[in-house]
C-alpha cells in the first residue's frame, strides 16, 4: 500500500472539515495610510493565526533569526554627521521593560501582520515623545469613518485596556511589505497538514508485514491464529513456515512515515517566505532533504540582513525619525551584527583603515580594541560608535 494511499485511509473523515474550520475567510486587513488616513487593503489569506503559525518549526526559526539579529543592533540619533546623545526611545523607550523587549515585539508585529504600534507614555517640554510602549496589533483597533473610497478618515485608536486614543498619541510603524499571514496563509496551511499528518503517522502502529491467504478463507479467529503462530516462530527461529499463506514485508520507512521530502520543501517555501538564506534554517535550495549547501558566514549573515532584516530596519529608522524633531533620524548600527563573525569584521575595519577611509585608532575601536597608547586622538572612539 502507497505512502497517498495509506495516509488518505488513515485520516479520519472529519479532518477535512476541521482543517476548512481553522482556514475561515479572510477579513480586510487594516493597512496604514498617512498620519490622518488608513487605507483597508484585503489580502487573500486562509485563516492561520500567529501562534498557529509558530508551531511550525520552520516558521519560528525563520521568525527568531528576525528579530534575533534586530535586538543585537545598536539603535542610535544623529543631526547630520553628528552622533547625538542616547535618549529614552533609542535605549529603553518603555520603563517598564528592556529596548530589547520592545523591538523584539515591533519586528515580529512587522513580520507576520505589516505594522505594529507604539503608545506614547510621556513627552518632553516640547511635546516630542520619550516614552512609549509597543502594543501588540490584536490590541489595537483603529477606529475610521469611510470617505468613499480606499482610504478612510482616522478618528482614533481603540486600544484594549485603554480605551479611545488620540492619532497622535500613538506610532505607527507601516512596513512596505506586506505581513506573512497577509500573504501566506496557504503555505502555512500546507505545512500545518503536513506537521498533522506526519503526527498522525507517527502515532499510528504500521505492521512488520502482511499474511496473505492464498488457500480457502478462513475466519478472524482463524486469521489472528496463523498470525500469531508466524509471529511466534519469527520470534524463536530465522525461518517460519505458515502453510497457505504468503508473507510480503511493508516498504514504509521512516522517511515515508515522517513525510521527510515534503517537509522539507515546505521549508524552502517558508524560508522564502521570509526571505530568509534556506541554509539559515536547515532548509535546501532545491527543496530536497538531502541537499546540502556551502557557504560563507559572512555571506549568509549579509543576505539575511540586506533581503529578510533591512525592510524592518528602515521602517523603524524612518518612524522613529519622524517622531524626532525635523533633522533629527534614527539609525541600526548593523557593524555590531557584523562583529558576530570576527574574520570578516577584521577584514572590514582593515579594508576601511587601506583605503584611509579610517584611522588606524577608528579601525581599532570597530574590532572593540581601545585606541593606542601613544594615539593623541580625542574623539569617541567607543567601540560600536564609530
Amino acid at each position: 500500500m502507497g505512502v497517498r494511499r495509506w495516509l488518505k485511509t488513515t485520516i479520519e473523515p472529519g479532518y477535512e472539515a476541521e482543517l476548512a474550520r481553522r482556514r475561515p475567510p479572510a477579513l480586510p486587513v487594516v493597512r496604514s495610510g498617512t498620519p490622518l488616513e488608513v487605507a483597508e487593503l484585503a489580502w487573500i489569506g486562509e485563516g492561520v493565526s500567529r501562534e498557529t503559525a509558530l508551531s511550525i518549526p520552520s516558521v519560528d526559526a525563520c521568525r527568531n533569526l528576525i528579530v534575533g539579529t534586530v535586538v543585537q543592533l545598536r539603535l542610535y540619533r544623529y543631526r547630520g554627521d553628528e552622533r547625538l546623545d542616547d535618549d529614552y526611545l533609542t535605549t529603553r523607550p518603555d520603563p517598564s521593560t528592556t529596548l530589547a523587549a520592545t523591538l523584539g515585539g515591533t519586528v515580529d508585529d512587522l513580520v507576520f501582520t505589516g505594522r505594529a504600534y507604539w503608545r506614547v507614555l510621556d513627552r518632553d517640554s516640547e511635546g516630542v515623545p520619550r516614552r512609549a510602549r509597543w502594543t501588540p496589533v490584536r490590541d489595537v483597533t483603529p477606529k475610521a469613518k469611510s470617505s468613499g473610497g480606499s482610504y478612510s478618515v482616522l478618528d482614533a485608536y481603540e486600544i484594549a485596556g485603554v480605551g479611545e486614543v488620540a492619532p497622535a498619541d500613538v506610532v505607527r510603524f507601516d512596513s512596505p511589505i506586506p505581513g506573512v499571514l497577509d500573504v501566506g496563509g496557504r503555505t502555512l496551511a500546507a505545512a500545518l497538514e503536513l506537521e498533522e499528518a506526519a503526527r498522525r503517522l507517527a502515532a499510528v502502529e504500521l505492521p512488520a508485514g502482511v499474511l496473505k491467504n492464498e488457500g480457502t478463507e478462513v475466519s478472524p479467529e482463524e486469521g489472528r491464529e496463523i498470525a500469531a503462530e508466524f509471529a511466534a516462530q519469527r520470534r524463536s527461529n530465522g525461518i517460519a513456515f505458515v502453510q497457505g499463506v504468503a508473507y510480503s514485508r511493508e516498504s514504509l520507512s521512516p522517511a515515508d512515515l515522517q513525510l521527510v521530502e515534503a517537509r522539507a520543501n515546505v521549508a524552502t517555501d517558508v524560508a522564502r517566505l521570509f526571505n530568509v538564506p534556506v541554509a539559515m534554517i536547515g532548509a535546501s535550495p532545491s527543496g530536497g532533504a538531502s541537499a546540502l549547501l556551502y557557504s560563507n558566514l559572512s555571506q549568509q549573515l549579509a543576505i539575511l540582513v540586506s533581503s529578510a532584516v533591512a525592510p524592518h530596519l528602515r521602517t523603524i529608522e524612518l518612524t522613529l525619525s519622524d517622531v524626532y524633531p525635523r533633522g533629527t533620524e534614527a539609525a541600526f548600527d548593523v557593524q555590531t551584527f557584523l562583529r558576530s563573525d570576527p574574520q570578516a569584521a577584521a577584514d572590514y575595519a582593515i579594508a576601511l583603515a587601506g583605503a584611509e577611509l579610517v584611522s588606524t585608532d577608528e579601525a581599532r575601536s570597530m574590532l572593540g580594541i581601545p585606541p593606542s597608547s601613544t594615539s593623541s586622538s580625542s574623539s569617541d572612539l567607543t567601540p560600536g560608535k564609530v
